[in-house]
């Protein structure tokens, strides 16, 4: 475990008895602790399946564990984990897994539709000294379109740095990566980028495609990035590039904010706490009154929010999504004339979809990133006159201003509007899963019934693990606007073909799903901010309701609880001064 996590842990844990001795609930810091012990920093190496990335994890590793060959061998992600019992498991579409021997990775591929992902345990002494980075192996660009797609949709939410690694013989970054790395950016991912085999190139040439790369790079990026150069010495440099990325420095990025949002929260509970049992019962029954009030404000002003989103933001957040899409794809078209010329389906599907893709998920995501203070404020104005009355009660004029904040800032920072939506995709295709294994008389030991592609166009959810749904929907476009690939056309037959039919068709298929699927969103993202402010007012609610009814009972506990609470907002002070402060100096 990193030192960052154990002094996270510490200061959770020092912290929780403090509160378990007051009236406030302890909820948030367990889900806390939960969350920072079982975190991980997973690092997926992607490129081209030619770029030598399984290669170049072999070399790091001081084996040949991983599949290199002329075809793509990685047609599932592959998590690579140290333990001393070296194994494989597999990860399968309902969650659970299959262990197999080490050896069986050789032929796994043949059965890559029936799992997510793959975890590879391996007693190897370069895993063993870095155990909190976990490396993934992830699916070339020349790999299936469904299982490329399917570990880009797993591990783009979830990878906390990635390896891009591009050949020197291509010569510069293709498009195909130009927009894999324009979804990291659009996901706030930061990435190390690798040009791979410089050893088979003369320096010179080598340096050219250097300066090319870097010129990509400054045009299409706000912040450079350093170009590692990589041949023979493969296991030395990635091993360089692993030891830049400061886990401990990922793990503050990751929880500070959280840990401070948890401990100015707990701060406020306890001043309004001690305020409570300062005030007399007349002042604490108008403050309930006041909080019940708010709880009924929020309920009121839920279903006319999303009824005025529906209305007034569907249509328009539709159009954005659409007209994306259909400038990117104009964008693409020598890319695709080029492949329809060649005959090349796969790759005329890889790029439309990675188009549809990338501006779905960046236009969506600014959609949202809209929407969900729009929505913040909306709810705030509904319970302007409890933060007035609350202000004066607690003598803090922001009291309603900090939940806000809190509130923003947990949807920005945490991604919890994708979050939420991911699952609900997930249990869809949970869903979907059952019908199907009762469908089909299916029996423990067989494989799992398949979710086809086609039919995510309902279910939209490729396993029960979750997945980023914007990039889920990339997937879903229609094999049959691919049927004009024949013979004897021409580049001008084909750019027109393109221009009128092709594009027209996949914006076409969008239009019909994305507004359910928007509408759907949309509800997620109000009723989870509903529940976020409800549940702020009902926990101070609950607190001054405990406190009155502990004062009632026993007029001599006031006094006892006030000296706890004092004492505990001094050491919390003090604890969140070492932990979250005095530790980043």
């Amino acid at each position: 475990m990193l030192k960052t996590q154990s002094t996270y842990l510490n200061y959770l844990k020092s912290i929780l008895p403090l509160i378990v001795e007051t009236s406030i609930q302890p909820d948030e810091v367990t889900r806390l602790q939960n969350d920072i012990e079982h975190t991980e920093l997973l690092v997926p190496v992607i490129g081209a399946f030619s770029a030598g990335k399984s290669s170049l994890l072999n070399a790091f590793l001081g084996e040949n564990v991983l599949g290199i060959g002329l075809t793509p061998e990685t047609e599932l992600a592959t998590e690579l984990r140290y333990s001393n019992d070296p194994h494989l498991l597999a990860i399968r579409l309902d969650g659970g897994s299959e262990r197999l021997d080490v050896s069986a990775i050789a032929g796994i591929k043949t059965r890559a539709k029936e799992f997510t992902h793959l975890q590879l345990y391996l007693d190897n002494p370069r895993l063993k000294a870095s155990p909190s980075l976990v490396l993934v192996d992830m699916p070339g660009f020349g790999s299936s379109l469904a299982n490329h797609n399917k570990a880009i949709a797993y591990y783009l939410p979830r990878g906390v740095h990635f390896i891009v690694v591009t050949s020197v013989e291509d010569g510069n970054i293709t498009q195909s990566m130009l927009r894999q790395l324009d979804d990291l950016q659009t996901y706030g991912r930061d990435f190390t980028f690798l040009l791979n085999k410089v050893n088979l190139r003369s320096d010179e040439q080598v340096q050219e495609v250097a300066e090319l790369v870097d010129e990509q790079i400054r045009i299409n990026f706000v912040d450079t990035r350093p170009l590692v150069k990589v041949g023979l010495d493969g296991d030395a440099r990635l091993g360089e590039v692993l030891a830049r990325l400061q886990p401990e420095q990922i793990v503050r990025q990751v929880f500070e904010d959280r840990l401070k949002d948890l401990t100015h929260s707990l701060l406020s509970q306890i001043n309004l706490a001690l305020t409570s049992l300062k005030k007399n019962q007349a002042e604490n029954q108008h403050a309930l009154s006041e909080l019940a009030n708010g709880i009924r404000q929020i309920e009121r002003k839920r279903d006319g929010i999303l009824e005025d989103l529906r209305d007034k933001q569907l249509d328009r957040a539709v159009d954005s999504c659409l007209n994306a899409v259909g400038r990117e794809l104009d964008n693409a078209q020598s890319e695709l004339v080029s492949a329809g010329l060649a005959g090349n389906q796969d790759a005329f599907s890889r790029i439309v979809s990675e188009v549809v893709r990338s501006s779905m998920t960046r236009t969506i995501k600014e959609q949202m990133d809209i929407l969900s203070r729009s929505v913040v404020t909306d709810f705030a104005q509904a319970v302007g006159d409890l933060g007035k009355s609350m202000g004066q009660f607690s003598s803090d004029p922001n009291w309603l201003d900090q939940i806000t904040d809190r509130i923003n800032r947990t949807l920005q920072k945490t991604g919890e509007t994708l979050g939420h939506w991911s699952k609900s995709l997930a249990d869809r295709n949970t869903h979907e899963l059952e019908r199907l294994k009762k469908e089909g008389g299916w029996k423990e030991g067989n494989p799992l019934p398949r979710v086809s592609y086609q039919g995510l166009a309902t279910v939209l959810a490729v396993t029960t693990s979750v997945v980023n749904p914007l990039i889920e929907l990339a997937i879903i476009f229609l094999p049959q606007i691919l049927a004009f690939f024949n013979e004897g056309r021409q580049r001008e037959q084909l750019r027109q073909k393109v221009i009128n039919e092709i594009i027209p068709s996949v914006k076409r298929e969008l239009r019909d799903r994305l507004p359910v699927l928007l509408a759907e969103q949309m509800e997620v993202l109000v009723t989870q901010v509903s529940a976020e402010f409800e549940r702020e007012i009902g926990e101070k609610q609950k607190l001054i309701d405990e406190l009155v009814a502990s004062r009632n009972h026993d007029a001599e506990a006031s006094e006892h609880q006030i000296a706890l609470l004092t004492r505990a907002r001094e050491q919390l002070q003090q604890l969140a001064k070492q932990a979250l402060y005095e530790s980043q100096q």
